[in-house]
C-alpha cells in the first residue's frame, strides 16, 4: 500500500516540476501528453506501469516518453514503502508519516531547486501543514503534540536562519579580506606548485561579498517543514550529512554543467550548486539514524 501511494505521489510530483516553476496550476488541466497535448485518461495514467505497458511512447502520438518520469514515480514508490517498513519497524504512526510526507515532498523540493535555485514555497506550506497535522494526531495528548511540532519547527528554522545571517556576514568578511590583503602579496614565483593552488583558492574566495549567501531563506523555510516533519534534532544532527553529499554535487556539477541559457537567463553561474537538495537528504538521513539510534540532543 505504501509503494502503491508513493507511486502516485510521484507521478503528481512530475507534474508538479513541470508546472510549479512555470506558473502552471498543477490541478488543472489534467495530464496531457507533453508532445501531441493529447489528455490522457485515468487508465493509461497508472503510474510505472503504463510507461512499461507503451514502451516509453505516448500511445496516440507514440512520442518517447522520458524515462525520467517513471524514475521519480519509482523513486518515491521506495520511499512510501520504505516510510511502511519504517512504522513496521516499531516507529511511532506520528513519525513515519511525517519522515514520509517530507520525502515525498523532497522529491520536488530538490528537483526544483536543482535546475531553478528556487524552494517553491506552496511545497514547503503543504510539507508544513503535513508535519503539522501529521504528528499532532498520531499523539496522545493532542495539544501537548502540537506544542511540540511547533516548537520544533520555529528552533530548526531560528537555528538555520542564525546560520544565513552569520555565514553570509562571516563570508562577506573574507572576501573583503582576500582582495584587500592578497594583492598586496602575489608573487609571480607562485605561478607553481601548492603556491599556485593556495593563490587560485585564495582569488576564488576573494568573489565572495556580502550580497552573496551561503544559506539562502529558502534553505530556512526548507528547515521550517523539515522541523514539523522530523523534529528540530533531525535539522542539526542533518547539516554535517548535507554538507558531504553537496560536496559529491560540487563535483557531478563540475563534470554536467548546468545549461547555460538556462543559467543566463535565471542569472546564475552554470557551475554553482543549490544546497535544498543535500539538505533534504540530509534531514532525512538524520532522522533515520535519530530513529535507530536516539538523538544526541536533550530534547
Amino acid at each position: 500500500m505504501g509503494a502503491a501511494i508513493g507511486a502516485c505521489l510521484g507521478s503528481f510530483a512530475n507534474v508538479v516540476v513541470w508546472r510549479l516553476p512555470r506558473g502552471e496550476s498543477v490541478v488543472h488541466p489534467g495530464s496531457r501528453c507533453p508532445s501531441c497535448g493529447h489528455p490522457i485518461p485515468w487508465y493509461r495514467n497508472l503510474p510505472i506501469f503504463t510507461w512499461l505497458l507503451q514502451r516509453g511512447r505516448c500511445a496516440w502520438c507514440h512520442a518517447s516518453i522520458p524515462a525520467f518520469y517513471v524514475f521519480v514515480e519509482a523513486l518515491c514508490a521506495l520511499l512510501g514503502l520504505a516510510g511502511a517498513a519504517l512504522w513496521e519497524q516499531g516507529w511511532q504512526l506520528g513519525d513515519a508519516v511525517g519522515w514520509t510526507l517530507f520525502a515525498l515532498v523532497a522529491v520536488p523540493v530538490a528537483l526544483i531547486d536543482w535546475e531553478r535555485f528556487e524552494i517553491p514555497d506552496p511545497l514547503v506550506f503543504w510539507a508544513l501543514v503535513a508535519g503539522l497535522v501529521s504528528r499532532t494526531w498520531a499523539g496522545e495528548d493532542h495539544i501537548l503534540a502540537f506544542g511540540t511540532v511547533v516548537r520544533d519547527a520555529l528552533f530548526a528554522a531560528g537555528f538555520l536562519y542564525a546560520l544565513h545571517f552569520l555565514s553570509r556576514y562571516l563570508v562577506g568578511v573574507w572576501g573583503d579580506l582576500v582582495r584587500t590583503v592578497l594583492p598586496k602579496g602575489i608573487r609571480w614565483s607562485w605561478r607553481r606548485g601548492w603556491k599556485r593552488d593556495l593563490l587560485l583558492a585564495g582569488l576564488r574566495w576573494g568573489r565572495f561579498h556580502p550580497d552573496m549567501e551561503a544559506l539562502g531563506l529558502g534553505d530556512v523555510s526548507l528547515g521550517l517543514a523539515a522541523g514539523a516533519c522530523l523534529g528540530s534534532s533531525s535539522v542539526f544532527l542533518g547539516l554535517a550529512p548535507a554538507a558531504l553529499l553537496g560536496v559529491g554535487g560540487h563535483l557531478l556539477r563540475q563534470r554536467y554543467p548546468a545549461k547555460v541559457q538556462s543559467a543566463v537567463d535565471l542569472g546564475l553561474d552554470p557551475l554553482a550548486v543549490p544546497f535544498g537538495p543535500f539538505l533534504c537528504a540530509g534531514f532525512l538521513l538524520a532522522r533515520l539514524w535519530i530513529g535507530f539510534r536516539g538523538s544526541p540532543f536533550p530534547f
